[in-house]
């Protein structure tokens, strides 16, 4: 019989289920704020909290509203991002390859290190660090 706060599934409890999550992540819980501005041929997008895949896609249609014309730049800030699932990297990477075709540019700016090592160890292709704009890890763990 499970305890409450713990889930059995075919009487074992899960990896997940034993994790206490931070303050941080549980007051969030999976929440994504997302804010764009646009100025120019600048599209810049403030993430805030946890990006899945689910946020991934309003930020996409967030964005595909405020590009306009060919040639813009859009900005990630992840300053305030706390965690990031890996399965959004190949995401990104379609995305980045779907601006390009309308020669927009997608850069990653203020993100924390750990986000970082996050998309490298999923972009096999190195598609995504040269979207890098400021000098800081390379996806080998060296600094550059």
């Amino acid at each position: 019989m499970p305890t409450e706060g713990h889930l059995k599934r075919e009487g074992t409890l899960m990896p997940r289920e034993l994790t206490r999550q931070s303050v941080r992540q549980e007051a969030r819980g999976s929440r994504l704020d997302i804010e764009v501005n646009s100025k120019d041929m600048t599209v810049r997008v403030a993430l805030s909290g946890i990006l899945d895949q689910q946020g991934l896609e309003r930020v996409i249609h967030r964005v595909a509203r405020s590009l306009l014309g060919r040639g813009c730049r859009v900005v990630l800030d992840g300053s305030s991002l706390t965690y990031m699932d890996y399965r959004c990297t190949r995401d990104l990477i379609c995305w980045n390859r779907n601006l390009r075709q309308y020669r927009h540019q997608l850069y990653f700016q203020n993100w924390n290190n750990y986000l970082k090592a996050i998309l490298c160890m999923e972009d096999w292709e190195r598609e995504l660090p040269m979207a890098f704009p400021l000098p800081s890890i390379s996806c080998y763990g060296a600094q550059s």
